[in-house]
């Protein structure tokens, strides 16, 4: 099945402003709970609700999900005689592009209800990422992504300002990764494979870019991502591509933990 995206007008008393909301889904009932305060068309807003959410991500599945509130990629409608007209374009408040793919990357691989008020037509580049979608209405798991690593801050520092940079999570399509870039210039972002929880250490993984929708190659034990723009984000999707090449050196994928299958400690 197509991965559509599904749209809620909002007009003042949303229902998506209230507290422990429920939606209704065949015979099935998911709750929702907006978990902060109302979001703004500015990053720092953005990059707040990401560090809160980041600490709770494992209230999400299939039973529950946690609403980090509207997209704000939208324009602006007003009614006369009960017709609905766009009146005029609100803009997206101080969003770069570049941060509006952030913005809908987080949001959908975190599995937010993705609620709009509308949509701007320069948006629809970022709305309709097929590849994204796909993450978000996966239909076996049900798992937000969930940080590995903070990145710039100790691991789990609260920032609202820089929240977690490196993100990882299940999906029956394989394992997804969400590179942040909370800096306000290009950065490089580079990880071991094996930090997030969901690879295998002695495998080598495809790559599978979910922005630009090309095919990356093979990650052997790490993988680097350059010129990571300001608030910019990386999405992957790695899949397993077997044993990871022999002859490595060193034998292990985190030179410091080695053990030999025996469990004897390899000192290198």
């Amino acid at each position: 099945m197509e991965p559509s995206l599904a749209l809620g007008f909002n007009h003042g008393s949303e229902l998506a402003g209230t507290m422990n909301c429920c939606l209704m889904a065949s015979s099935s009932v998911t709750f929702l709970s907006k978990t902060t305060g109302d979001i703004a068309p500015e990053w720092n807003s953005l990059a707040s609700i990401i560090n809160f959410n980041s600490f709770i991500t494992q209230a999400t599945d299939f039973g529950g999900r946690n609403d980090l509130d509207m997209l704000q990629l939208y324009v602006s409608l007003y009614s006369c005689n009960g017709i609905k007209l766009i009146h005029e374009y609100s803009g997206n408040g101080n969003l770069a592009h570049e941060e509006e793919k952030s913005h809908f990357t987080a949001w959908a691989l975190m599995k937010s209800p993705l609620f709009l008020s509308a949509i701007r037509p320069d948006t629809l580049e970022v709305l309709k990422n097929k590849e994204i979608l796909a993450i978000n209405q996966d239909d076996v798991i049900g798992k937000s992504i969930s940080p590995f690593r903070w990145g710039i801050n100790p691991d789990w520092t609260s920032n609202s300002t820089h929240p977690a940079q490196y993100w990882s999570g299940p999906s029956k399509y394989g394992t997804v990764i969400m590179l942040l870039n909370t800096l306000n210039e290009p950065a490089m972002m580079s990880f071991n494979l094996t930090e997030s929880p969901w690879i295998r250490a002695g495998r080598q993984y495809s790559v599978r870019d979910l922005w630009t929708h090309t095919d990356n190659g093979t990650a052997v034990r790490t993988f680097t991502a350059h010129d990571v723009p300001p608030h910019g984000v990386v999405a992957l999707l790695l899949k397993d591509a077997g044993d990871e090449p022999s002859g490595l050196y060193p034998p292990c994928s985190v030179w410091y933990q080695c053990t030999d299958k025996n469990g004897t400690r390899i000192d290198l």
